[in-house]
């Protein structure tokens, strides 16, 4: 069957620039397919006459020119030259790779810290994919528990990158690490946020201890949009924590003055705001979480199908983390157990359309820092029979017993493509 020309648009790309489609809508789709010579997203090559399915802005780059077929909602393109501080940064990462090969020490450990919409994800997607291009398999940490990169919204995790990422759903998450905050901003409860990048910085270093070529290949962390406060300590906190080599500051030149007296040994670099990076609303926000849940259960591009089974009551116990109602400072981490605990959640109505974590650790005690391998949520609560229906990725029964709830909550129907 031939394409109906009304239905989709032809865009040539010259070589060496760049073409940004920005979606009218964020409940639009568009799709993109590369129909002569080259052309990447996020750093990884696009497929010819495959077509990619976008809910978001995005951008094509080509080195040597390419046309592309679009179809879908798009407020309008964008072409402009590559922007050429990102590659000369994967040049600058590599070249400290080298020096690690060569000396046996670590590699950059590279934390990216900047205001929202500034293109600080997008850079990390490039960096990694770059640096696997190279043979290198770098550890990615993503701090944002807002806009989660590497599990659903309300976490904090690390990942072992060991293969380009899909183009549109990023990257397999099958080794990560993930620990459940279980808030939509970290000023929710500031001290256990502290306390989890501590924790993850624990595991960085274990991570790091598996062989040399991931040593050298470094470490590139995301962190999330608040820059001030609290935010601003959380990252002065990361970059000791994780020992930070190598600080990039997006679009922010206070926020880089402000790095650059703290961190005086460190090297620190400037990178003005990503050309076409598209400022998102509160509203284009929390949809986005929100497609991060279903996602989760039920997919992207591939659909999957959940399980719904019951749990009874008895069967498990599920906390809350407390948070404590006046400001948290850094230094209250030495005597955290004073200032934050776990609160036993009782099993109700209340719980409908929570998310819960289920968490490695097999006693109470440990439940608060231990990653976690999963998440329910609760469609349903039976107090006449005592038992809770959950949807879930996996069959009954559930592995773990312990769980954890914050304030994630997932309520959208599945909605099957026709």
């Amino acid at each position: 069957m031939e394409d109906d020309e009304s239905d989709h648009e032809i865009l040539k790309v010259e070589a060496d620039k760049e073409i940004r489609i920005i979606l009218k809508d964020s409940s639009d789709e568009v799709s993109v397919e590369l129909i002569d010579g080259s052309g990447e997203i996020f750093g990884v090559e696009m497929i010819k006459n495959k077509i990619y399915l976008f809910t978001s802005s995005f951008v094509v780059t080509s080195f040597q020119g390419c046309t592309l077929k679009l179809r879908g909602n798009i407020s309008r393109t964008c072409t402009e030259n590559h922007n050429r501080d990102i590659y000369d940064l994967h040049l600058l990462l590599e070249e400290r790779r080298k020096c690690a090969d060569k000396n046996g020490g670590k590699g950059p450990i590279t934390l990216i810290a900047g205001p929202t919409d500034v293109g600080k994800t997008t850079l990390t997607r490039l960096l990694l994919n770059y640096a696997i291009q190279l043979g290198r398999k770098p550890l990615y940490i993503d701090l944002d528990v807002g806009q989660s990169s590497i599990s659903i919204p309300g976490t904090i995790g690390i990942l072992p990158v060991e293969e380009p990422g899909d183009i549109v759903k990023g990257f397999n998450d099958a080794k990560s690490s993930v620990y459940f905050f279980g808030q939509k901003s970290p000023g929710l409860n500031m001290l256990l946020y502290y306390l989890l990048i501590k924790k993850l910085g624990e595991t960085l270093n274990n991570r790091l201890k598996n062989s040399q070529n991931i040593i050298s290949s470094g470490v590139i962390v995301d962190t999330c949009g608040w820059v001030t406060g609290g935010g601003y300590r959380s990252i002065v906190l990361a970059a000791k924590s994780f020992e930070v080599n190598l600080l990039i500051v997006l679009g922010d030149k206070r926020l880089y003055a402000d790095l650059k007296e703290d961190f005086p040994d460190t090297d620190i670099k400037f990178i003005h705001r990503l050309k076409g990076v598209v400022e998102r609303t509160k509203q284009v926000r929390a949809e986005r979480r929100d497609n991060l849940v279903h996602e989760y259960f039920y997919g992207s591009q591939i659909p999957l199908k959940p399980y719904t089974f019951d749990v009874k009551f008895s069967d498990v116990q599920i906390f809350q983390v407390s948070s404590p109602a006046y400001k948290v400072h850094i230094d209250m981490l030495q005597e955290a157990d004073q200032h934050i605990s776990l609160i036993p959640v009782s099993i109700s109505n209340n719980l409908r359309s929570h998310i819960l974590a289920l968490s490695y650790a097999d006693s109470v005690d440990d439940i608060m820092l231990t990653s976690v391998l999963g998440f329910v949520c609760v469609k349903s609560v039976n107090m006449d029979q005592q038992i809770f229906t959950v949807l879930s990725p996996q069959p009954s029964p559930l592995p773990k017993n312990l769980l954890l709830m914050g304030d994630i909550q997932y309520n959208r129907k599945n909605k099957s493509k026709s």
